[in-house]
């Protein structure tokens, strides 16, 4: 069986056909990523007053409290921890739905105040989503929290 090939390789310019639809493939996809990109951007420049970051149902008192009530404050004691402060800093994404999602621990001391962290921020409620334009996005929330181990062994959480 012999196989035609529809392009004369005896033409000018041949050994060349590889390298024009390798150019021309990455100029297709140069072309389609900046057209994407334009899609995504928004018409006029974001500004802070057309972006508004995701918040906690009640505010951050109504968030602190929350932590106060879910966070084992005597994890750290019962591990073990030495006396001082052990600061847990986690980070988190909120979704457009405003639920939470991505729990990553970002610096840990140990003595269980990491997975504490994680349990009690994975059981939070629906957050209300960042907006950006008036448009729900997703938001990447960072926070601390500190568990202090006293002299007589118990400990408590401070934000």
């Amino acid at each position: 069986m012999t196989i035609v090939s529809p392009i004369n390789s005896k033409l000018p310019g041949y050994e060349y056909l590889g390298t024009m639809k390798l150019l021309y493939c990455i100029l297709f996809f140069i072309g389609f990523h900046q057209l994407h990109a334009q899609d995504t951007l928004p018409a006029k420049p974001v500004t802070r007053a057309d972006s508004v970051g995701a918040k906690f149902p009640g505010g951050d008192a109504a968030f602190r409290e929350f932590l106060a009530k879910h966070l084992r404050k005597e994890v750290a004691a019962k591990n073990g921890a030495p006396v001082g402060l052990h600061k847990v800093v986690v980070a988190f994404l909120i979704e457009k739905d405003g639920s939470v999602s991505e729990v990553k621990i970002l610096e840990d001391p140990g003595y269980g105040t990491g997975e504490e962290v994680m349990r009690v921020i994975k059981k939070s409620p629906r957050w209300f989503p960042a907006t950006i334009q008036g448009k729900p996005v997703r938001y990447r929330q960072r926070q601390s929290i500190s568990f202090a181990v006293s002299e007589d062994g118990r400990g408590k959480r401070n934000r």
